[in-house]
């Protein structure tokens, strides 16, 4: 018996404890897709709409073959480009060049650029939604998507000002920062309401990456005042198409942790790491209150054994998941440095506890 979105649907619902602890990944990188499909993705010409569905039809193939019950899929919003770098790293081996937004400068910088109608399209040209009902009908009845329009209006706004300037901002000028927060907002909520009726996607989600490792980047109050009340509305309208919003944050939110949980209304959270605070630890603070994905630390997934990988996996399924209201997975997502035996041997210690 195979997995299916049922059981991730149970798990992030909090229904009760399923047949199966099912696998949830935020993300694969593609050396490691193609390592363990034989297909590679030089051949595809991203900038087109076929060459876009021709990579997703691959990725779908990757994620059934692997025994996930849904899609990661996530596209961008079309706000103004932002200003972008890309490095190799010196440190360890890894054949992907790691992309980086300027934290210094973005295409907003002032009342103009903020007003400037180019950069802020309205809601039927925020995205791509003739690409993303293409994709969707490429997914198995057994499967549906988690995702939909990527980032949240923190990210966003780091993005579209450069995160130096955006904290220059909200000290000194609340009446922009307003304003540049509800132009995100108003777009997030919008495309959100669209994507979230379609009947292939599962569970909304998007990324926003609200801290450091030892604290939130932003402070509470300014989370409070300029992020938390986009993200909710984001989630009520979620809510009101029937799914559930999932949550994928990195850094130290526990001084937030009952904000998006009792004000923003999050379903389930994603991104875990080992030095912040164990995924454990998260399932006894909050898992009676909403879900916890993942957990398996990827510095742990770089640096151990498949032995000692799959140990740890097995006791993480046994401590986390027997109650239900837990999906199992990395701590962040598959990178592509993550070495393809150690990724196989946590992918083995699912289907065994499983017994699939």
């Amino acid at each position: 018996m195979r997995q299916t979105f049922r059981h991730l649907e149970q798990a992030i619902r909090r229904e009760g404890n399923p047949a199966f602890i099912p696998v949830y990944e935020h993300g694969v990188d593609l050396p490691i897709v193609s390592a363990v499909m034989g297909i590679g993705f030089d051949d595809l010409d991203l900038s087109s709409r076929d060459g876009m569905v021709r990579f997703w039809k691959r990725l779908i193939a990757f994620y059934d073959q692997m025994g996930y019950p849904a899609l990661s899929f996530e596209m961008g919003i079309h706000f103004a480009r932002i200003q972008t770098g890309s490095t190799r790293h010196d440190d360890i081996e890894d054949p992907v060049r790691r992309g980086w937004v300027d934290e210094r400068n973005g295409p907003i910088a002032s009342w103009e650029d903020l007003e400037n109608p180019a950069n802020w399209p309205d809601i039927g040209a925020a995205f791509d939604y003739d690409v993303f009902e293409e994709v969707a009908a490429l997914v198995p009845d057994h499967m549906q998507i988690v995702g939909g329009a990527s980032g949240g209006p923190f990210e966003h706004a780091s993005f579209l000002m450069g995160l130096e300037n955006l904290c220059v901002t909200l000290a000194e000028d609340e009446a922009f920062a307003e304003t540049l927060f509800r132009k995100i907002g108003e777009t997030l909520v919008g495309t959100a309401t669209r994507l979230a009726a379609h009947d292939r996607l599962g569970i909304y989600r998007f990324g926003d990456d609200l801290g450091y490792k030892m604290a939130t980047i932003l402070s509470p109050d300014m989370l409070r005042q300029y992020v938390f009340p986009w993200q909710k509305r984001v989630v009520e309208a979620v809510h009101r198409a029937g799914k559930p919003f999932l949550l994928h944050s990195c850094g130290q939110l526990a001084e937030v942790m009952d904000d998006l949980i009792d004000e923003v209304g999050i379903d389930g959270k994603h991104s875990f790491e080992d030095v912040i605070l164990p995924v454990e630890e998260a399932v006894e603070r909050w898992g009676s209150r909403i879900a916890i994905f993942g957990g398996i630390d990827v510095d742990f997934l770089c640096r151990a054994t498949p032995n000692e990988i799959r140990e740890r996996t097995l006791r993480t399924m046994d401590r986390c998941g027997r109650g239900g209201g837990y999906a199992i997975g990395s701590g962040n997502t598959i990178t592509s440095y993550v070495p393809v035996d150690n990724y196989l041997a946590l992918m083995g210690a699912v289907a065994s506890f499983n017994g699939t």
